[in-house]
């Protein structure tokens, strides 16, 4: 089985992209500045822009400074619920610790830093209110006034004459509002002197972080991203967007083909210019190459290159182009974008409002006007690569699945994040790819890949979560968690065979399908669910309760009022209610009052 190559994402050092300018004025920004005053620049640019490598690039260059301290923060590390300021702190604050003639220095910070942990992990817990929190940390406040001064002490002895940098990276994948949350984090103990802060963000992250941090408020929003980010930000640096000529040569610098290097320009166009995208778009034709290959055909690189670029840029084009294949779709495209000009072209062009559509789209015909030229070729075996289905081909970069196998939660959620963001067809060969891990003989890895497919979310998974959920010799925990995959997936092909398996003998897979029919909300659950209620079980129950109140179908009021009323467990009563409650704000029809 052969084994693919496939370009790494990984940020480099080496300046491909002409970064070496930016990172001589940047470098140049921070010496000469002030070391008395605190410093935060800003590196703005699009999703997979460079903006990494320029912040490594950067970075590099203090490795042989004795006099500047670089730390480096991974800001999509953390987790949704988790404190990402503290975190950022918590990070500063380890980093010194790690140097003994220094650790004494910030124990002060370490206690308060721990408390403040603390603190907002009780603002958490379910049933601790803010007033019990405060009760429990009277000092809360005085912690959070002295770990500024306690920062500043400790920061300025250990530096002395030296300087510290923190790069903060990733903060694009995160939620908006930790972005935020980041900035307030700095603002609020961290500017100080001879600190410098150097953050790689979307602007329109920051943008939509201030939305939804003042989303609720009655007066509406009360700074614009744009005011925000001039407040905070002193040297506010946006990555100019790369010529294709110089994109034409980063993409024949990564230790491409001849063959690739021949479609280089193509590719360089069809990504806008983006070295993440180049790299995935590589990818892609390799295997897709390698996939006909192994089918016995052989596809024309430039051909399929071209082909890609219309898939990726102009989708809605390119479904149209199949669905229209046999009228030569293209073909008259190409011919009118070339400025062929004939009375039967012609008369195509004024009978076909599609035609007209597209014709009207300029990138698209600058694209269509350059060769390679699809008329004359058979597009169909680089669309659909064979007739036959082809022989096993290691169609992934085998790091992703070592990532999903792992047990560290933060190199899941990489592999998992890094599939999603593929096109439609690279990921389904990721998901191909999965599927059999369902027949693993060892049960934790089927559970485990069972939960990775209803994270990916996607459909092509279905058929095969099914097969695990009815199969009676598999253990119960895998078949929760097929039903749980199922449920995250959201098709409605699986709501047939959930409901059969409802009334299973094993309890936990009960209890993992109602909560999947609730996450799918189709209406035909209602009725098998309703008889749920009725459960001996009083875990299942309020799944079927839960369930319910998601789907929020009126024919569940009657019987929800029942088992508000009549259920013996006081938790079933309850979360009766709540569902209630919810089909109430859904249905508009008052069920509260009554029950």
């Amino acid at each position: 089985m052969p084994q693919l190559e496939i370009l790494g994402d990984s940020p480099t050092t080496e300046d491909g992209l002409g970064f070496d300018s930016y990172v001589e004025i940047l470098l140049e920004a921070i010496n000469d500045f002030d070391a008395e005053n605190p410093l935060t620049i800003g590196i703005h640019g699009s999703w997979g822009s460079g903006k990494t490598s320029l912040m490594k690039m950067l970075e590099g260059r203090f490795e042989e400074d004795k006099s500047v301290k670089t730390i480096w923060f991974n800001a999509w590390a953390y987790g949704r619920e988790e404190p990402i300021g503290l975190a950022l702190l918590q990070q500063v604050l380890i980093t010194f610790q790690k140097e003994e003639q220094t650790r004494e220095k910030f124990v002060n910070v370490s206690k308060s830093l721990s408390k403040l942990f603390a603190d907002a992990a009780l603002r958490k817990i379910s049933g601790i209110t803010l007033e019990e929190a405060q009760e429990l940390f009277k000092n809360s406040i005085e912690i959070k006034s002295t770990l500024r001064d306690d920062f500043e002490t400790a920061i300025a002895e250990y530096l002395q004459d030296k300087r510290l940098v923190v790069f903060i990276d990733d903060l694009d994948r995160c939620l908006p509002e930790k972005t935020i949350e980041i900035f307030e984090v700095i603002k609020l103990f961290l500017d100080i002197s001879k600190c410098v802060f150097v953050i790689g963000v979307e602007r329109e992250v920051i943008e939509r972080g201030i939305e939804v941090r003042y989303k609720s408020g009655e007066r509406g929003i009360p700074i614009s991203g744009k005011d925000y980010i001039e407040k905070i930000i002193q040297v506010p640096f946006t990555l100019p967007p790369i010529r294709e000529a110089n994109m034409t040569k980063f993409i024949e610098s990564l230790g491409i083909s001849e063959v690739e290097k021949g479609y280089a320009e193509v590719v360089a166009k069809g990504t806008g210019c983006n070295p993440r995208k180049v790299k995935m778009f590589l990818n892609t034709l390799r295997i897709r190459q390698a996939i006909a290959a192994k089918s016995g055909g052989e596809l024309n690189p430039a051909i399929a290159a071209k082909l890609f670029v219309i898939e990726y840029t102009f989708p809605d084009f390119y479904k149209d182009m199949i669905k229209y294949h046999e009228q030569n779709f293209l073909c008259t495209l190409e011919r009118l974008a070339k400025g062929d000009t004939d009375d039967e072209l012609s008369k195509e062009l004024e009978g076909s409002e599609i035609l007209q559509k597209y014709y009207k789209n300029e990138d698209l015909r600058d694209l269509l006007k350059d060769e390679p030229f699809f008329c004359e070729i058979d597009i169909e075996p680089y669309i659909y690569l064979s007739e036959k289905p082809p022989e096993e081909v290691l169609v992934f970069d085998k790091s992703i699945l070592d990532e999903l196998l792992s047990d560290d939660h933060v190199k899941i959620k990489h592999a998992v994040t890094t599939i999603k963001e593929r096109p439609d067809s690279e990921r389904e060969n990721y998901v191909n790819a999965i599927i059999p891990k369902l027949n693993d003989e060892n049960e934790y890895v089927r559970q485990h890949f069972a939960q990775i497919l209803g994270e990916l979310g996607d459909a092509n998974a279905v058929e095969s979560l099914i097969e695990v959920l009815k199969d009676k010799e598999e253990t119960g925990r895998v078949r929760g968690y097929a039903a749980k995959a199922l449920g995250s997936i959201g098709d409605a092909k699986a709501v047939e065979p959930l409901i059969e398996v409802l009334d299973d003998n094993n309890i936990y897979v009960r209890r993992d399908v109602a909560e999947a029919l609730g996450k799918i909300g189709d209406a035909r659950a209602v009725e098998p669910l309703i008889a749920a209620l009725k459960d001996k079980d009083r875990y299942m129950r309020v799944s079927a309760t839960e369930a319910l109140g998601s789907i929020g179908d009126a024919r569940a009021v009657e019987p929800l009022k029942g088992a508000v009323l009549k259920d013996r467990n006081k938790f079933v009563r309850i979360r009766a209610k709540e569902a209630l409650e919810e089909i109430k704000a859904k249905t508009k029809i008052k069920v509260v009052e009554s029950a």
